[in-house]
């Protein structure tokens, strides 16, 4: 894709004002981000770099942001880019890059495949060489010598792909393996960045699960946890194949948010990395998070039965354990598909040092919420969602308790 200039000035802003330079705004993250830049930046524009086919479609993907956030006061000033961020230059012209660059002061760079089930190649193609082209274009700005130029970028705990004991932040590649291309591309990516660390001011944020906000449950992607209490929803199955007493890390999105937006304005973050995460000590285990999400389901069915709460069976467990019934439902069941992507994130816990971190964020007033609470917040508004999707007309299936 290459991107008319012509269409790229037309919704240029005018005079001298500062530039964030945001990427994956459309995603559960970046979506729930741009309005607190906008509050964190009220001088500056907001430029979104948004894939689409001509600069009309960018705008009408901002819009949809713009107006599930409730924007309208600072629409004006957030602008979309048509381009492509895992092309080199964006797939810009030239002489647009060197404009952009120079009125750019920060940049944000979520953009990137969260999908666990695409090959190293196809991973590589977007995270990596995305994560290639915003440090290119840092590089640009960089040589205008703007005041107060920072690149923020989000990369995943799971970097640490395979290993166990406590994963520390500093920590990259440790001879670890990987459950897939995500992780690896996006390692793959923090070395990137580690690399130009010595020439450009940038710090590496590492969220774990991100659920939805913890005081509304809003999120506008279901995907991960949401794709097992859909299956709950659906009542597939008597059992769930996961190890009781893990602790998967879960994090609201409102505190990895804040957390970003305050961790990036502190004079000494450049060259930092953070653990986005609620860490062990606030973790559920398995066991008490369906416990959680089954009491917000039997809210849902007052006056109906409840749902059945499964055996929850070790993988390493399921031929002693489970009954053959179980074993002939769960050979042809969703969750034995969703299992091949999610299985080794509830097989066992990782033991993310968040000390430090957390240590920083409190004295901002940022902390972790009490875990169980905000499961149950964003599994109700989940459940919410479903409700509505469903009366909707003409509405299609989404990843919630709607697809087969």
């Amino acid at each position: 894709m290459r991107v008319d200039a012509e269409q790229v000035y037309a919704n240029w802003s005018t005079g001298l004002v500062r530039i964030v330079l945001l990427t994956g705004v459309t995603g559960a993250l970046g979506s729930a981000l741009l309005p607190l830049l906008a509050q964190q930046f009220p001088d500056h524009d907001i430029y979104c770099l948004i894939r689409a086919t001509d600069a009309a479609a960018a705008r009408g993907r901002l819009d949809a942001v713009i107006g599930g956030a409730a924007m309208a006061g600072d629409a004006s000033r957030i602008h979309a880019l048509q381009g492509d961020a895992a092309l080199p230059g964006f797939g810009l012209a030239d002489g647009v890059l060197d404009d952009l660059a120079a009125r750019v002061e920060k940049i944000f760079h979520l953009a990137a495949s969260v999908d666990f089930d695409l090959p190293l190649p196809e991973s590589r193609a977007i995270n990596v060489h995305s994560t290639a082209a915003v440090l290119a274009f840092a590089r640009r700005c960089r040589l205008r010598g703007t005041a107060g130029f920072h690149i923020s970028y989000v990369s995943t705990a799971y970097v640490a792909g395979d290993r166990n004991g406590l994963l520390k932040e500093s920590d990259l590649r440790l001879g670890q393996g990987f459950w897939n291309g995500y992780e690896e591309s996006k390692l793959e990516a923090e070395e990137l960045v580690a690399a130009a660390a010595h020439e450009l001011p940038v710090t590496v944020f590492r969220p774990s699960q991100v659920i939805g906000d913890s005081r509304t449950g809003a999120i506008s992607k279901f995907f991960g946890f949401y794709e097992f209490v859909g299956l709950a929803v659906r009542g597939r199955s008597n059992i769930l194949v996961a190890d009781p007493d893990a602790r998967p890390d879960m994090v609201p999105l409102d505190y990895v948010c804040r957390a970003l937006l305050h961790l990036s304005a502190r004079p000494d973050a450049a060259g930092a990395t953070y653990h986005l995460a609620a860490g062990l000590a606030n973790s559920l285990a398995v066991s008490e998070v369906v416990e959680a999400v089954l009491e917000v389901m039997a809210r849902h069915k007052a006056g109906s039965e409840a749902t059945a709460r499964p055996r929850i069976i070790r993988a390493d467990r399921l031929a002693l354990d489970a009954a053959p019934d179980e074993l002939a439902r769960y050979e042809y069941s969703a969750q034995k598909l969703l299992l091949r992507t999610y299985g080794p994130y509830l097989a066992y816990e990782r033991d993310f040092d968040v000390a430090a971190t957390h240590a920083l964020l409190a004295q901002a007033g940022i902390v972790i919420p009490p875990m169980r609470e905000a499961i149950m917040v964003t599994a109700d508004y989940a459940l919410r969602s479903r409700v509505r999707r469903r009366e909707a007309p003409h509405n299609k299936p989404s990843q919630l308790g709607e697809t087969a």
